[in-house]
């Protein structure tokens, strides 16, 4: 099978597990969200900013100095690997347990710590599992991930649902998850031909250290920017407010956190191969965001538009101040789907010390908006947010076409077509769905339903009439990747 067809058999793969994941947990969520309050939302979620910041001084950058590893003995540095993982993991739990009473004292809270340690012990496990998965990554076996976690997903979620009407509180968004972990590593380890041995390999701590130091740096920067905000609401708006900036966070990411990570893997494990031809590298990442730019902006659009009624009939009338942030998060997220695989463009050409510098710059500005943009309430610091993310999304894409040595204007002109068309339906939606629900008041889920149908008629028919060369290249991608698609697509578009 070529290079093409395993990336886009793996992308299937964690498409269908990650539609799985996140069909079960919006249902899990819809009872979730009624049966437990905005503040029991907001103790998880600063109790996770710590961890967040704190686990990022461990393996950060472990997964692409394993995946991006040409030499013959990977099964030693494998070996390598696996306890400098597990020897940094530790040091990282010992001073997160140790920091937790503080910050629950900090917050206000004493169940923080409670919770701080059923987070210590996910940690660990997911410090576990990051080595199998990524030898099945390297190996590019994404099926056999696939088939180990896909069961637990749904055990998960109806655990959480068990939970919560056990009266287990806030804890029911955790103890499930905790359960289950021990088993998914256990399957994990048992589906690679990879085995630890007793000897650390010390000697080659040094050479793993010195490709994820810089990586490393970038991610500190980047977690204390990106959970900064959320400590910085916490404390000028409250933990209520922190749940619900949290719900708009995760309903703005509910589709891009998950495919992005979906095809940063596949890039991650791609992309190497091609560094010694850059027009090929640069045909094959651009394309690949084409195509799914094309597929995810008519749903984010739908999002945008429809945010009210989607919030009332997923999570109820208590969380209505969450429609406003949702719909400026949703924003960034269109950018940020042609816009994550930086890391997987530096990472592969070795870097990482140029996205340091860019994070470092970063940080600073991110932290200073969103405390200024706090000041104004949720939609303020979801405004401030974005409109820092974007600003220095424009280096990174600079620093990409750099990399491949192209002209930086060329990737605005390639990607220009998508946003384009999104935008202009945008906002004539939003301007007839005010219109409509001003003077006829319809039910939320019809209005769900009539915005999808016309935003994707809409958008499928102006790339019809405007842009079919866009739709010649998408074409001409999936014949590469999926060849099986490639000929419904050509009948319904008629390319």
């Amino acid at each position: 099978m070529g290079l093409g067809k395993k990336a886009a058999k793996g992308f299937l793969s964690f498409l269908y597990r990650n539609m799985l994941e996140k069909l079960v947990g919006m249902i899990a969520m819809i009872v979730l969200a009624r049966k437990l309050s905005p503040y029991d939302f907001g103790l998880v979620s600063i109790s996770e900013v710590l961890l967040a910041i704190v686990s990022v001084f461990g393996t950060t950058g472990l997964a692409e100095y394993l995946i991006a590893y040409r030499k013959d003995d990977s099964d030693e540095i494998f070996k390598a690997a696996f306890w400098f993982n597990i020897v940094i993991s530790v040091g990282i739990l010992v001073v997160f347990l140790a920091i937790a009473p503080v910050w629950a004292n900090f917050q206000g809270d004493d169940r923080i710590w409670k919770i701080c340690a059923l987070l210590g012990m996910l940690f660990m496990f997911s410090q576990l599992q990051g080595i199998p998965k990524t030898w099945l990554s390297k190996h590019m076996l994404f099926e056999q991930q696939v088939k180990i976690q896909a069961p637990f997903i749904l055990l998960i979620a109806v655990g959480k649902v068990i939970a919560a009407y056990c009266n287990l509180g806030v804890y029911s968004l955790l103890i499930p998850t905790l359960l289950f972990q021990p088993i998914i590593t256990i399957l994990l380890y048992r589906n690679v031909s990879f085995r630890p041995s007793w000897s650390f390999h010390t000697h080659r701590w040094k050479e793993i250290f010195g490709f994820t130091r810089h990586l490393m740096g970038a991610s500190i920067l980047a977690r204390i920017a990106d959970q900064g905000d959320k400590i910085i609401l916490s404390k000028v708006l409250g933990l209520e407010k922190l749940g619900v900036y949290n719900i708009a966070v995760q309903l703005a990411d509910m589709l891009t956190s998950q495919l992005v990570m979906i095809s940063n893997s596949i890039l991650s494990a791609v992309l190497p191969k091609y560094v010694d031809d850059k027009e090929r590298f640069y045909n094959h990442y651009i394309n690949f965001l084409k195509t799914f730019s094309f597929l995810l902006f008519p749903v984010l659009g739908t999002m945008i538009v429809a945010a009210k009624p989607i919030i009332l009939t997923v999570y109820g009338q208590k969380w209505l101040d969450a429609v406003l942030p949702t719909q400026i998060l949703l924003v960034y997220a269109m950018l940020r789907v042609v816009t994550s695989s930086y890391g997987c463009v530096m990472n592969s050409f070795h870097r990482v010390k140029d996205s340091f510098k860019v994070t470092l710059v970063y940080t600073p500005f991110h932290l200073v908006a969103s405390f200024a943009g706090a000041l104004f309430g949720l939609a303020g610091l979801a405004t401030a947010v974005i409109l820092v993310k974007s600003a220095f999304v424009n280096i990174s894409i600079r620093q990409i076409m750099n990399t491949v040595e192209k002209p930086t204007n060329r990737w605005y002109r390639d990607l220009a077509p998508y946003f384009l068309n999104t935008s202009v339906i945008v906002l004539l939606l939003l301007f007839f769905s005010t219109f409509v629900t001003t003077y006829f008041n319809p039910a939320p889920i019809s209005v769900i339903v009539v915005t999808g149908f016309l935003f994707v008629a809409v958008y499928f028919i102006a790339f019809k009439v405007f842009f079919q060369n866009e739709l010649k290249k998408i074409s001409a991608f999936l014949g590469i990747t999926f060849p099986k698609s490639q000929s419904v697509f050509n009948l319904v578009f008629r390319v």
